[in-house]
């Protein structure tokens, strides 16, 4: 019996020993270390971000990326062993399902997901989502989709969180409005909100707009743009960009436009985590949408904020949605520049057809041959039950319908249209009455014909029109001074231009034609000819219409910039503008051909300088990234030059039907002829290409 308890209480002290050699062990994985770079994290249990610090890493079986691509096999292969599979993270493709690349010494390995250790948490619920840089410890299946070879179902085990590795002393603390002053490549340490978060295609964060209490810029960089939510309070480091994408570089250059001003390769420096915190507007400015689109791209003003009110537009598309913002006319504005097909922007739906506030930015510039324009980007919007002030009715009218009609000086006779009355639905008034006067009617004069006023200029001279607003008895009266120069210039015919030398100035006149597509021209028109005319300033287009008679002058050159398959006028410049609403002459077109015979032609640079009368079939095509048109008439197939089918908008409505077309020749790149399309005609008459008119 005494043996019996002796035995019991040996093992009884033995037990007690192993508990307390566990709980040391214990202890020296979980105690407290200064050494937080060196540190491994591991996810523990169900709960998203649950962590505890290890050092037994050693007790997995892992194998390299290049056995792991092995052991994916031939396509179709899924294994049904889980592997250990150890790496640094070098790019996370989708933040909603932890979509990543890791690579190793051996090579890189798709992730197809990353869940937590037991699998029950996605990694959009992990409380520390795992990014560029940082190395983690994967147990998964291995895979050859469709020849694709990745990781399937992922489970994170450990991960080695190196984003606090970067240095940032030698980063100069600024605030954010010394941050847009900096010069490119200065780094910088800033803080401030995050007031909205941009998306790249799939919805995968790309970059933030950063607001503090001086000013607001665009942050670019996707691995922190993850790790964030809107009103988050942070501290960043990172570098000064302009950005421009690069297959617009040189239309950027030509357009004087330096680029987005934006901050790049960041490091998050803290993060309070909290989402309540609102983004200061004490500097932001107000404006209307009209004077943010009408600025200058060569002002710096991209991601910087301004208060508009504003029509939020929703319009549905082919595959995407495009939200609009118009100023209170309803017509001035332009849609929210989306990666997404508009996804990214459903959040706007609650204010579809409805007057907001809205802190509103140009995100960046598309720069393209014809234009350079600012794009959009909604920072917030709020509806706070607008009602447009009746007594501002003579003012709105002024600014958004009257002024523009007019120009400063004119060198011929406009006999343009004026309105007389203006009534909006959208803001509840009707009937706001415009009159004129002249101060001089030799000079300018307004007469009535048919029911309508018209504005002429006649005489050289200056005058001072007089504009009166009247709304509920209230006049508004403004005045303008106006210059006429109806000085004798004429020029030579279209094909004097054809036939001279090459490189050499020449003076034409004849009648603005349709649009040229994906280049900032337009064909000009007489009896002898047809010729494009690139010119040297986007901005001729606010100053001309589609027939009037102009007198032009540029070089004759075989092509745009470094191309030379293409007959045109480069560099042009308006020396005189008649005026006038002109049918240009078609009597050198050709009649009678087939696009088959269209197709054949030998093209050489002059065969742009012919214009072709036929029937085809208007096809688009494309996809949901891109689209493109084409004509087609039999087994005949003709492309249409453009750089995305959207600048034939006008086509659309012609889709897979048979009509008759205008079109000339053109290879403006030199990699083979293709057509542009002047017109379409109808029954009703002429449907013309007003491309780069449409788009002053």
């Amino acid at each position: 019996m005494k043996n019996t308890k002796l035995v019991r209480l040996l093992a009884l002290l033995m037990a007690l020993l192993m508990l307390a050699s566990l709980a040391l062990a214990s202890c020296a994985n979980t105690g407290d270390s200064d050494e937080s770079s060196d540190t491994t994290e591991t996810t523990a249990g169900t709960t998203a971000g649950t962590t505890a610090e290890t050092t037994g890493s050693e007790k997995y079986d892992v194998i390299t990326i290049a056995k792991a691509l092995e052991l994916c096999g031939a396509s179709g292969n899924v294994t049904t062993e889980r592997y250990y599979i150890r790496g640094t993270i070098k790019s996370v493709t989708n933040a909603q399902y932890g979509t990543m690349v890791i690579e190793d010494e051996t090579g890189s390995i798709s992730v197809y997901g990353t869940y937590s250790a037991d699998g029950s948490i996605g990694y959009a619920n992990f409380e520390y989502k795992p990014v560029k840089g940082d190395e983690v410890l994967l147990h998964c299946i291995l895979q050859n989709y469709n020849g694709t070879k990745e990781v399937k179902n992922a489970r994170l085990i450990e991960y080695t969180n190196n984003q606090g590795k970067v240095d940032v002393s030698n980063y100069t603390a600024a605030s954010i409005a010394e941050a847009r002053a900096a010069e490119k490549g200065a780094t910088l340490k800033v803080d401030g909100v995050v007031a909205r978060i941009t998306y790249a295609d799939g919805m995968k964060p790309n970059g933030f707009i950063l607001v503090d209490e001086t000013a607001s810029i665009y942050v670019y960089d996707g691995d922190v743009a993850q790790r964030l939510k809107i009103g988050n309070k942070v501290e960043i480091a990172g570098t000064k960009d302009y950005w421009i994408l690069d297959s617009e570089q040189n239309n950027a250059a030509k357009f004087g436009y330096k680029g987005a001003n934006q901050l790049t390769d960041v490091t998050l420096v803290s993060n309070d985590n909290k989402t309540d915190n609102d983004f200061d507007k004490t500097w932001i400015t107000s404006a209307t949408v009209k004077d943010i689109i009408n600025t200058p791209v060569t002002e710096d003003i991209t991601a910087k904020i301004f208060k508009v009110t504003a029509l939020v537009k929703k319009v549905p598309g082919s595959n995407f949605v495009n939200y609009y913002f118009f100023d209170l006319d309803g017509e001035t504005g332009a849609y929210t520049y989306t990666q997404c097909s508009g996804s990214d922007f459903a959040w706007l739906d609650a204010f579809d057809g409805k007057i907001c506030t809205v802190y509103l930015t140009a995100l960046n510039a598309k720069s393209t041959a014809t234009d350079c324009y600012f794009r959009l980007l909604p920072v917030a919007v709020y509806d706070e039950n607008f009602t447009f002030d009746l007594a501002d009715t003579a003012e709105h009218v002024m600014d958004y319908y009257v002024l523009d009609q007019f120009k400063t000086e004119y060198t011929g006779n406009p006999q343009t249209e004026l309105i007389t009355s203006v009534s909006s639905e959208l803001l509840g008034f009707e009937n706001a009455t415009v009159s004129y006067s002249s101060s001089n009617t030799d000079v300018v004069k307004f007469t009535e014909a048919d029911g309508k006023l018209i504005l002429e200029c006649l005489d050289s001279g200056a005058a001072t029109v007089t504009v009166t607003v009247t709304y509920n008895g209230a006049p508004l009266v403004k005045t303008l001074d106006i210059t006429v120069s109806t000085v004798d210039v004429h020029g030579n015919t279209v094909k004097s231009a054809i036939d001279a030398e090459l490189d050499t100035t020449v003076t034409i006149e004849g009648i603005v034609g349709p649009s040229v597509v994906n280049k900032s021209a337009f064909y000009l028109i007489d009896n002898t000819g047809v010729i494009a005319v690139v010119v040297k300033d986007a901005a001729i287009f606010k100053e001309i219409e589609v027939g009037q008679k102009v007198v032009i002058e540029g070089k004759r050159n075989n092509g745009d910039g470094d191309h030379t398959s293409q007959t045109c006028i480069t560099d042009a410049v308006i020396k005189a503008n008649y005026y006038g609403n002109y049918e240009y002459d078609t009597s050198t077109f050709i009649t009678g051909k087939t696009l088959a015979d269209f197709a054949a032609i030998s093209y050489t640079p002059d065969s742009a300088t012919t214009v072709y009368v036929l029937n085809a079939t208007v096809k688009k095509g494309g996809n949901a990234y891109y689209t493109n048109y084409e004509i087609v008439s039999g087994q005949t197939k003709v492309l249409l030059y453009c750089s995305s089918g959207n600048q034939y908008s006008f086509l659309e409505q012609f889709d897979g039907q048979e009509v008759t077309l205008e079109v000339a020749p053109c290879n403006w790149n030199d990699k083979g002829a293709k057509a542009c399309v002047l017109s379409v005609i109808t029954q009703e008459g002429k449907i013309i290409n007003m491309l780069n008119f449409n788009a002053k």
